[in-house]
């Protein structure tokens, strides 16, 4: 149970963009904007015209890394979620995403075929807050077991365990997330560079090293 609440201290919220803008006369600024706007608020018909795909293709997109986000740093280790457990921390995090403060500020050129974008944010501690409540919550449940807290087979017991650890979990982040607190604003650079030709994409370190900045990721690291 522990080994969970450890995965925020070194979380690599990976984000794979195979999603690009064109060449030519590319708006970088717009760009970054148009991808922001689809991985956090949900929005895509900005993001379909400037990455020339689908909307429906980009609602997909947007569904699994939301997905991904739940199985890979809120849910780690248990594989095997139900539907109704996976569904409300799917919509949690939406709508955690959903209340990101960002605003792109500008673009420049940094290469031929590279971009540096500045975007400022603002910060949250929503997960320095959950991830110590969560640590608590954990050695909880881990002593009641040891105190013969739950009853039954090795199974059993270790069943009710994992129901018990993901409804404190997702009862500790939601009041995480309504507590929540911004920080000062701050710039984050971002680079969007051509992969393939003339295609422009934000690469998977770029926007892991945005969404850390997000959550303070670096502070919960350094608290473990």
């Amino acid at each position: 149970m522990r080994k969970m609440a450890y995965t925020f201290a070194a979380i690599l919220l990976a984000a794979v963009f195979g999603l690009t803008g064109c060449g030519g006369d590319f708006d970088a600024a717009g760009y970054m904007q148009a991808v922001l706007d689809e991985r956090l608020q949900g929005e895509f018909s900005e993001a379909a015209q400037i990455m020339d795909t689908s909307e429906f293709e980009l609602k997909q997109d947007y569904e699994s890394s939301v997905d991904s986000f739940v199985y890979a740093y809120l849910t780690a280790g248990y594989e095997e979620l139900n539907d109704y457990t996976l569904y409300e921390y799917e919509t949690l995090v939406k709508d955690i995403f959903s209340v990101m403060k960002y605003d792109v500020k500008k673009a420049e050129k940094a290469g031929e075929k590279e971009y540096e974008v500045s975007v400022e944010i603002q910060p949250v501690d929503l997960f320095l807050n959950y991830v110590k409540e969560l640590e608590q919550a954990s050695d909880e449940i881990e002593k009641s077991a040891k105190n013969g807290g739950y009853e039954g087979t090795e199974e059993e017991i270790r069943e009710m365990m994992q129901y018990d650890y993901l409804s404190r979990a997702y009862s500790l982040l939601q009041d995480a997330y309504t507590s929540m607190q911004y920080g000062k604003p701050e710039t984050v650079i971002v680079e969007v560079a051509a992969e393939d030709g003339n295609s422009y994409a934000v690469s998977e370190e770029e926007y892991q090293m945005l969404l850390e900045q997000f959550f303070r990721m670096d502070e919960i690291a350094n608290t473990n």
